[in-house]
This record gives structure tokens, sequence and C-alpha cells, in this order.
């Protein structure tokens, strides 16, 4: 009989994580600025939750917001796959995000996405004017590493940062092989290989400011393994996320 594994490092690690986070926080205001999030499919991600408990505690000041746009818990094939769903949900952030940006002109807007909530983040955004949004954060992109980013680059004002790894190979490897990415390719995702741009383009508008991030063993210190719920640690939030959320050029 296997023997099973003790449960309690992992649980005091998160214990801590809340004990840190808790400590401090920065008083969030929709006047200073918002973050739209949008989680992954299947409505099952803590990703809102543990934004609103990290990002304070790392000094963002912004209003966080969660964008709802799945079917309903653990209706993962839904969401994945009614392509018309998705373009109708990114219709409404959009108008969302117009409407805030009519009430606080001046306000930076930040999109945090996770997993198929990618598909969604840059939906939306391509509807949007140019420059609408400050940055765009992706979190294990399910979208095909060959998505044009073009539209999406050119309504923000300085980068989209996509945290990828390439130990991800259960849900953005077998998984979207079989099951397709939120844009609807059979194919590994954007979010296990990185995106699939060519050098020379890299270099130029708009895709110099597209900012990839692997995975790094030391991302394990802050809650992140590699695997597809990393991305969503509270620490790894406060320590690699949070400091992409403000407006000004890194």
């Amino acid at each position: 009989m296997e023997r099973r594994r003790p449960a309690w490092p992992r649980t005091w690690y998160f214990a801590l994580c809340l004990f840190l986070l808790c400590s401090g926080r920065t008083v969030a205001s929709e006047e200073k600025g918002i973050i739209f999030v949008m989680e992954g499919v299947g409505g099952g991600d803590m990703l809102t939750p543990w934004c609103k408990l990290a990002l304070p505690r790392a000094g963002v000041p912004y209003a966080i917001r969660q964008f709802k746009w799945t079917h309903g818990r653990g209706r993962i094939l839904a969401d994945l796959q009614d392509t018309e769903h998705l373009r109708r949900k990114a219709v409404e952030l959009a108008e969302e995000v117009r409407r805030y940006r009519t009430n606080y002109p001046e306000a930076p807007i930040f999109f945090i996405a996770k997993s198929g909530g990618t598909g969604l983040a840059l939906a939306a955004a391509e509807l949007l004017p140019p420059a609408t949004l400050e940055r765009i954060i992706l979190l294990s992109a399910a979208v095909s590493p060959y998505y044009d980013l073009t539209k999406a680059l050119r309504a923000t004002r300085f980068e989209i940062v996509s945290f990828y790894s390439r130990a991800d190979h259960l849900v953005l490897g077998w998984g979207t092989r079989h099951f397709g990415t939120i844009d609807r390719q059979y194919v590994p995702s954007a979010g296990l290989v990185g995106f699939a741009i060519p050098p020379e383009l890299r270099q130029v508008p708009p895709y110099n400011r597209l900012v990839e991030i692997a995975w790094t063993p030391d991302m394990i210190l802050q809650g992140h393994f590699g695997r597809h719920f990393g991305t969503s640690a509270p620490c790894f939030l406060g320590k690699h996320v949070a400091p992409w959320l403000h407006s000004r050029p890194r």
C-alpha cells in the first residue's frame, strides 16, 4: 500500500501566507483605479479572493472587481467550447470598462486573467479604443501560441505580461491538445510554451510590449510549483504580479 505524504507542510505554508497577507493592507478605491479579474473555465478558481487578499497587502491601491463570465461551476467544456458565449461576454466586459472610464476618466484600468479567462480578456481588449488599459496580466494562458495579440496590445498603454510554465503539462499540454484552447485550437497553450512570435517582430511595435515570464524553481517559495493553479497562489500574486500593477513604464 502506497504511503501518503503528509499534507502539513503545504497547509502550514498557506497558513503562513494568510498571516503575512493579512498583516497589513493598502485601502483600495475605485477612484484610484480598478483591476478586472477574469478566472478560468469551470468557475472553481480562487484567483479573485487571493487577488483581493494579496494585492492590497503588496501595496496595490486599486479596487478589484471580478467579471463573471462562465456558465457556472463545473461546466468546463461549455466554457471552453461556447465561442458565441465568450464573444457576448467580451462585449459586456468592454462595455463595463467604458462605463468605468466615463466615471473616472483618469483612473488606471488593468486586466488580470487566468487560463480560459485570458481569451475573454484579450477579446474584450480588442473591442476597446487604443491605450484604454494600462496592462493586461495573463496567468497560465489557455490560448493558442499563435493568437494575434496586435489589437489587444494597441488597447494597452504599456505591456501585456504573460506568466507561463513548461511544467503545466496536464492542463495546458494534454488538456488543450485534446479539448482545445479557448480560441479553439487543438495545440499546447501559450501558457505552456509561450507565444510563437517571430524574433524580428518582438523588437518592433506593438510586440515589443509583450513580456513573457517563465516559471522558475525559485517561485516555489511563493507557492507556485509550476503547475496550473500556482499562478493563483497569494504569495506569487504579491511577489510577481503586484509590481506590474502601476501606471508607469517598467
